[in-house]
């Protein structure tokens, strides 16, 4: 009843509205009437559904507030994945530019220690390897020799011719 009260008036107030200004188009009062008669209504229908409509609109957010947080947890994962993968390239980066660093100084210390070991003529490893070969046969030589000088020393040898003993003479003392 209230809302067919409020209805009259509204419908009493566009009444004297219209009275008023007669210069106004009546389309635009209509159409203001229209919407504000819908307002009311809205409010009818709400006041006399009331518990039902409360539970649907509860529904509705509950169902509402299920797809945001899906769909926020979704952009949060991608977000992460992608930070992770930029930090992980960005790792590899300077991972591989450490590296390269490390490579360079190494070759770098390496060549001045060599520098440094021809100077005080320290001989290098290949120098070493070539001398070692060398004693190697040069041993393998002497055994060679030293094997045959065994067996010639082996051999019989011609009696050496003995020599006639000298008479010495007594000292006189």
């Amino acid at each position: 009843m209230a809302a067919r009260k409020k209805t009259r008036r509204v419908e009493a107030t566009a009444r004297k509205a219209r009275a008023k200004t007669p210069d106004a188009p009546a389309n635009v009062i209509e159409n203001v009437q229209q919407v504000w008669l819908a307002g009311m209504g809205a409010i009818a229908r709400a006041q006399k559904e009331g518990p039902a409509a409360f539970q649907d609109a509860v529904a509705e957010g509950f169902k509402l507030l299920t797809r945001s947080r899906s769909t926020a947890e979704q952009m949060i994962r991608d977000t992460f994945e992608a930070a992770q993968g930029s930090v992980q390239t960005h790792f590899g980066s300077a991972r591989d530019q450490a590296s390269e660093t490390w490579d360079n100084l190494e070759v770098l210390f390496q060549t001045r220690v060599h520098k440094a070991m021809q100077q005080l003529g320290v001989p290098s490893a290949d120098e070493i390897r070539l001398l070692t070969r060398r004693v190697a046969d040069l041993s393998e030589a002497v055994k060679e020799l030293s094997g045959r000088q065994v067996r010639a020393r082996r051999a019989p040898r011609k009696a050496p011719p003995v020599r006639a003993k000298r008479k010495t003479r007594a000292r006189a003392r």
